[in-house]
């Protein structure tokens, strides 16, 4: 049978040609940059937090309000500083409490070994904050039903293109598009319903790399140069919203961010909130006066909008059905292979889980892997402190901090932030998140497996 990424078009040899298609694969000569080796006492934690999702008897409830009571009831209080936005109250009853359930075939798929990695990286590899922050994220996952998400559920909040996945960065990692200018909708969970989905979609389209590719890149557009765009900023509200999902539910995703066709008001935002950024978060951040991404991204994988060759024309009909079917067809085959090698458990390797390579054959090696990790032209980059000295990046002098001061108080006010981003590698954080910035063990994305290993994983699969 022909798998439905082998029937996508490649995007036409004449820039000028529209397209609007997901792409299925990195460019062949992606060289990504080989993931820091763990130290003992890293993989000892990790090894810990394994096992301890792996115990015979383990479940978990159904509810952050039912998780944080117990917690609380069995571990002497605490939780999360951001759960309480999504329960509907601080006290369960002991029904709720007691409603536990054993992680299913699709959970313990996605609990990777490198999904356990994430969550103590995230935390700098504090083993008690770890298993919280897995544990969370876990029934959070449950509560908000990411895995039960449909397409027709967002596909209204899709259909201006405002978010779409395509392509991939120079270090393989998937290229999620923001246009805010694009904004269809009023303000409402729906919209966050959406970035979600995104986010997951993103995710399911990462190569088949040895090791895994965890990280993705951000590439947004806020269309300030565009005077017919029609749009309805996200509200501040919203965007702290979206953000307390990021920052804790999908930490340690960002490897690059790209930002052009900035607004003035972004920067006098960014101004307020950049004391509370990690300054590894600020590296992967980038701002273009002008917009030319082809050096962190191949013009053939890239819009033209950034620079690249691609004309990417939205269209709806074509482009969500091709993108959801792709990805559902590359989660049924992860599941397969998990079912097949994971003997049940959580915690298989994500290059096994993706057909990058069977249990018991060697990993990849190094020898294609790139000395550093990519970036866009220093030339056109306009890094935000610089830019903030007096003019924005395109040398206009940015709003009085004092009406960006009073803007941020006023939770109607619009929000012109990117909220594709989480506490480890976004853009704002508030003082309390500070301790789970990430640390020096920053995690980058892992060469492509060898022409030879995916052979022979595809063989296994399919004697």
């Amino acid at each position: 049978m022909t798998a439905f990424e082998d029937t996508l078009p490649s995007p036409p040899g004449n820039p000028d040609t529209p397209f609007s298609y997901p792409l299925a694969h990195p460019d062949p000569a992606s060289k990504p940059v080989a993931p820091k080796e763990l130290s003992p006492d890293q993989r000892a934690k990790l090894d810990r937090l394994v096992d301890h999702f792996n115990r015979p008897d383990y479940k978990l409830p159904r509810t952050l309000r039912a998780l944080k009571a117990r917690w609380a009831k069995e571990q002497g209080g605490g939780g999360s500083r951001f759960g309480s936005l999504f329960s509907r109250s601080a006290t369960p009853n002991i029904d709720e409490m007691e409603d536990l359930h054993p992680l299913s075939d699709v959970e313990k798929c996605y609990w990777s070994r490198q999904a356990f990695s994430r969550c103590l990286r995230a935390v700098k590899w504090d083993y008690a904050a770890g298993v919280r922050r897995a544990e969370e994220t876990c029934v959070w996952r449950r509560e908000y039903g990411v895995e039960e998400m449909k397409e027709e559920d967002v596909s209204h909040e899709g259909e201006t293109g405002k978010e779409l996945v395509m392509g991939y960065d120079i270090n393989c990692r998937p290229v999620l598009y923001m246009h805010p200018n694009r904004q269809n909708t009023e303000t409402s969970p729906k919209q966050i319903a959406f970035v979600v989905w995104c986010l997951e979609r993103t995710i399911d389209l990462a190569p088949a790399t040895d090791p895994a590719t965890e990280m993705l890149c951000l590439c947004i557009d806020f269309g300030a140069n565009q005077k017919d765009a029609k749009s309805q900023p996200t509200t501040l509200s919203q965007a702290r919203k979206v953000l307390e999902i990021l920052q804790t539910y999908y930490c340690e995703r960002l490897g690059r961010a790209v930002c052009v066709n900035i607004p003035q008001i972004f920067f006098a935002f960014y101004k307020l909130v950049s004391p509370f950024v990690d300054p590894v978060t600020k590296e992967k951040i980038r701002f273009l006066d002008k917009a030319d991404a082809t050096a962190l991204i191949p013009a053939s994988q890239l819009q033209k909008i950034f620079g690249g060759d691609i004309n990417m024309e939205y269209d709806h009909k074509t482009y969500f059905p091709a993108l959801t079917k792709l990805c559902m067809e590359r989660k049924a085959a992860n599941l397969e292979r998990w079912r097949k090698y994971g003997e049940g458990k959580c915690g298989l390797d994500e290059a096994i889980i993706r057909g990058a390579r069977v249990p018991g054959q060697a990993a990849n090696g190094t020898k294609e892997v790139a000395t550093q990790e990519a970036d866009v032209d220093t030339a056109s980059a306009a890094p935000a402190p610089a830019a903030m000295n007096g003019n924005d990046a395109h040398g206009v002098t940015p709003l009085s901090e004092e009406f960006a001061a009073a803007a941020l108080d006023d939770p109607a006010t619009p929000a012109m932030m990117s909220t594709g981003s989480d506490s480890s590698e976004g853009t704002a954080v508030s003082p309390s998140a500070g301790n789970a910035s990430p640390g020096p063990d920053k995690f980058v994305e892992a060469p492509l497996a060898s022409p030879t290993a995916v052979a022979r994983a595809h063989e296994a699969l399919h004697p």
